[in-house]
């Protein structure tokens, strides 16, 4: 009867040899990938912010980019017409956005109509004010509902409006037909790599820095 013969302690070094090789290889290709679609994803925004500032422009339509962070997306939204962003700064808790009073009328207003509720003389004005202002989603040329996927998401997402960096919730960029959009900082992460997209107001320029850059005036 011939026993089976075990592996001697240099055939076993040798096999660990070559899988720590082999992991050694692997770990570089698959660092590059992910790195690839990071940028891929980082470059797809920034086109779509360069897009968006040109077509606000053409258009004379207020526009805005929506950022959910919670779903790793965006979209573009766009007013009617002109509209003005208010003076107040917008309210945010725990590092998410919180509606706005005039968001909160709105849809206290579209609730009564759905309920077939009559409303008085002035609710109807400031119904047709707030519809007017309203953004909705738009169709903008090579700008396209997007989503992150594969891993990408966004780590935080700072625009000169907001009073902090957004961790959850939407994020809004607006641009304006005067030909501006908002000084920003948009955080786009996969595992350990952070892209940071700066965003210049005044031509809607994007630069995209590898790591966590703050943009000008960032709080």
């Amino acid at each position: 009867m011939i026993r089976p013969r075990g592996f001697t302690l240099i055939e076993i070094g040798v096999a660990l040899g070559v899988a720590a090789l082999m992991l050694a290889l692997a770990v570089p290709a698959f660092s590059a990938v992910t790195r690839a679609q990071l940028r891929g994803k980082s470059g797809e925004l920034a086109g779509s912010i360069r897009a968006m500032f040109g077509y606000s422009a053409v258009t004379g339509r207020s526009c805005r980019l929506v950022f959910d962070l919670d779903a790793g997306a965006f979209w573009p939204e766009c007013a009617k017409s002109a509209v003005r962003l208010g003076r107040d700064r917008e309210r945010s808790r725990g590092g998410a956005r919180e509606a706005t009073p005039e968001e909160e009328l709105a849809a206290r207003l579209a609730e009564e109509q759905g309920r077939g509720r009559d409303l008085s003389d002035r609710d109807k004005v400031r119904a047709e004010l707030a519809a007017k202002s309203a953004f909705s989603a738009a169709a903008v040329p090579d700008v396209a509902r997007v989503k992150l996927g594969r891993g990408v998401r966004f780590a935080d997402v700072w625009v000169q409006h907001q009073v902090e960096r957004y961790t959850a919730g939407q994020a809004f960029l607006y641009f304006w037909p005067s030909g501006l959009t908002e000084a920003a900082g948009i955080r786009l992460a996969q595992g350990d790599d952070v892209f940071t997209l700066l965003v210049a107001p005044l031509t809607g320029k994007v630069r995209v820095v590898n790591g966590r850059v703050e943009a000008p005036g960032e709080r």
